[in-house]
């Protein structure tokens, strides 16, 4: 497509386009090529932007997105009690956590036991924002939703710009989403509400895999397109993994988020057993790549004599070398129902780079989730679906010692990332799609 073929897009999502978070790097690999000048981004995250895509950026604030009345009341005396700066990833609508204990944990503690994920968040086209979009002229919506509050805010943008919408779904939130909590059913009935308004109005509707759509259609009744995350493979081929003798010590690597309902107690599941290998005299060690307040919970003991190392999330040049430099990397998540719930249908971002790096990888979780399947019945990754540190210390003997498995399972995920996951094939279906989305 010509630039002026490409329409101009407003780009709705809770993150921005950067290279750090899972979300960011999707949108950023996804809309590469399209016409800087013709993308905009409005967003509520604070992560430093990357500008190589989009380059007009509007952060929501209070004056758009507030907590509904009558919760508003309270939310200045929250506020004092809580810290901006302090996050739990889990919370999807926004609620956020107290920097310390006391009355600000207390009114979390009530908070959700009374909304479950979230205080509800009223939404307002400020007079700012509206200033902001006559200027840019959108003439498509594209939002990834994921909270009562950004469903809202897609509603309402289609009813002021009048402009066709479509929507990208990462993780099945609408399957978790205000389970719980005396007032969750209350709050899930409205939010099911309009997501199905939302997704009935749209002219098109994305998903993050195969097996995610698929069940959409089934669930909803609209066709949904799968579209994951995609690499330059150009500058991932050339530093592939070539060698699969075992390193001494040999390395197992996660990098990564590391999130409640997702990957978090699976995680600490292959750290105790590697920490256990070790100690036991085997030539292993474990690396771990994620935000430093993501990995408190491991704990402060003297990781390193252990054979464990906590490292900061490595920049995008060196994530190749990083991962193709490791003997195994590890795909971890949770088996409790209500993770089961939320990640059942996702596909984490780092799934094409793990594949295309060449080195073996090792799926840890429930076999009903959408990754295992992948990996089972393609063939890319070693599934292990029984939970317990005891059978991962078995499976990680098991991949130590057999070369043929792991060269069989390396070589087979890079070939699959080169035919599957390669931008110069996905990046143009992408673009095309929106392109004619725009057109109905």
């Amino acid at each position: 497509m010509t630039p002026t073929e490409f329409p101009r897009i407003l780009v709705v999502t809770s993150n921005n386009f950067n290279l750090v978070t899972g979300g960011g790097i999707t949108l950023t690999n996804l809309f590469r090529g399209w016409p800087t000048d013709r993308v905009a981004n409005l967003h509520e995250d604070s992560t430093p932007e990357d500008r190589s895509v989009c380059q007009n950026f509007y952060r929501l604030s209070e004056e758009e997105i507030q907590w509904a009345w009558p919760f508003s009341l309270a939310q200045p005396w929250y506020k004092r009690l809580s810290s901006p700066a302090v996050r739990d990833p889990s919370d999807l609508d926004g609620m956020g956590a107290p920097s310390a204990g006391g009355e600000g944990a207390m009114w979390v503690r009530l908070a959700r036991r009374a909304f479950g994920d979230g205080v509800p968040r009223a939404v307002t086209i400020s007079g700012r924002l509206r200033q902001w979009l006559e200027r840019f002229r959108p003439q498509l919506l594209y939002g990834f939703l994921g909270s009562m509050a950004q469903v809202h805010l897609m509603g309402e943008l289609a009813r002021t710009c009048q402009i066709p919408l479509t929507i990208h779904i990462m993780d099945d939130w609408p399957a978790v989403l205000y389970r719980r909590g005396l007032l969750g059913p209350v709050f899930r009935r409205v939010v099911q509400r309009e997501f199905l308004g939302i997704v009935r109005g749209a002219s098109l509707c994305m998903g993050i895999c195969e097996d995610m759509c698929k069940e959409y259609k089934r669930r909803y009744g609209f066709p949904f397109l799968p579209f994951h995350n995609a690499l330059d493979l150009d500058q991932w081929i050339p530093h592939a993994k070539r060698d699969w003798k075992a390193g001494s010590p040999f390395v197992v690597r996660y990098v990564g988020s590391i999130v409640a309902d997702g990957q978090r107690e699976a995680l600490r599941d292959v750290c105790d057993a590697v920490t256990n290998l070790r100690s036991s005299g085997k030539p292993i060690e474990m690396w771990v790549h994620a935000p430093a307040p993501q990995v408190a919970f491991l704990g402060q003991p003297d990781l390193t004599s252990n054979g464990f190392h906590l490292a900061a999330p490595p920049p995008p040049e060196a994530v190749v070398h990083l991962l193709s430099g490791a003997d195994l990397l590890v795909l971890p998540f949770n088996f409790d129902k209500h993770s089961l719930q939320y990640i059942r249908l996702s596909m984490p971002t780092k799934v094409p780079a793990y594949m295309a790096s060449g080195t073996p990888v090792l799926v840890y979780g429930p076999a009903g989730i959408a990754t295992a399947r992948y990996a089972e019945r393609d063939g890319w990754g070693h599934v292990l679906s029984t939970p317990g540190v005891a059978p991962l210390q078995q499976t990680l003997l098991w991949l130590v010692d057999d070369q043929a498995t792991r060269e069989r399972l390396g070589r087979r995920a890079h070939l699959l990332a080169c035919e599957r996951h390669d931008a110069a094939k996905v990046r143009p279906a992408f673009q095309m799609a929106l392109s004619q989305a725009a057109e109905e």
